[in-house]
């Protein structure tokens, strides 16, 4: 008899399972990892097979998976589920957090942020079996987000910001202030998130201090790219455009290590913080190619 957790991946894409699966494949002797092309065919396993961790695609035939997410929930309240999608909208977040998903991801899913996620739910699992699910997802009341927008403005008066955006690693926009077309939020954000973590764990290292706020940059020909942590959760990212006129590392690195424990404290009071930040480690000596791709015009 098969006595191991199991993982659930669902998605009617049988190409997209496939690298799924195969990016798990480390941890098979640990888990028993099976695959629904349905919702349907997955609440059977489910039925016959109790999974602690499930990972699901939203558009899907017959059944989507916010209706499925509500179905397990029903009679599995305990179980996890991981919400991936590319039709990805503000609405549609709202009512997975209303729902309780332990996490809502875009595609295309970066294979690394994607084993690490998997892997941060079952951590979570491990340690925490009796208390119940909770949510990874970042759900603010129109009342907070007026305030983080109202506290982004005013930094970006501070510093004579171009465009102030606090995101997830993801790229998942929480608040913004400035002008944005053209800045391709989701992968400067998911770039920067490694180096952030890179960073955050060196200092741990050093001296055992997790609370840290922590600063990267990179002074391009044009603009000057900043990166600041806000809590474990969330990045604070500033463009400031390069004129005879433009805040320097100090004065930028003063207003926004002040933002970033504002933006901390208020967010821990709230109680917002459910999860953890998906922070890709496995980030190359590619960055800065990468940046001067970004940012060419």
């Amino acid at each position: 008899m098969n006595d191991k957790p199991r993982i659930l991946l669902i998605d009617d894409e049988p190409a997209i399972l496939r690298v799924w699966r195969s990016s798990l494949r480390q941890w098979e002797d640990k888990y028993e990892i099976l695959t629904a092309q349905n919702g349907y065919a997955a609440l059977q396993i489910i039925q016959q097979k109790p999974c602690g961790l499930v990972v699901t695609d939203y558009r899907m035939p017959d059944m989507d998976g916010l209706e499925l997410m509500s179905a397990i929930y029903a009679d599995y309240p305990e179980t996890r589920v991981i919400l991936i999608t590319a039709y990805g909208s503000d609405s549609l977040k709202q009512e997975a957090g209303k729902l309780n998903a332990w996490r809502y991801l875009l595609k295309p899913v970066d294979i690394n942020v994607f084993r690490q996620v998997v892997r941060e739910a079952l951590e979570e699992e491990e340690e925490t079996p009796s208390t119940g699910r909770q949510s990874g997802l970042l759900i603010l009341s129109e009342a907070r987000c007026q305030e983080i927008g109202r506290i982004l403005e005013q930094l970006q008066t501070d510093v004579g910001a171009h465009v102030i955006i606090l995101a997830d690693a993801n790229g998942q926009v929480v608040s913004s202030s400035g002008e944005t077309p053209g800045f391709q939020t989701e992968e400067v954000a998911s770039l920067l998130s490694g180096s952030m973590a890179t960073l955050q764990a060196a200092g741990e290292v050093l001296d055992r201090d997790t609370e840290t706020i922590n600063l990267a940059y990179r002074e391009g020909p044009k603009e000057t790219l900043y990166a600041i942590n806000v809590g474990r959760d969330l990045l604070l990212i500033i463009v400031i455009e390069n004129t005879p006129y433009s805040s320097k590392l100090g004065t930028t690195w003063y207003y926004a290590r002040q933002t970033a424990a504002t933006l901390r404290d208020l967010l821990q009071s709230a109680k917002l913080e459910n999860g953890s930040l998906l922070l890709n480690a496995n980030i190359d000596d590619t960055l800065d190619d990468a940046f001067d791709k970004l940012f060419d015009e």
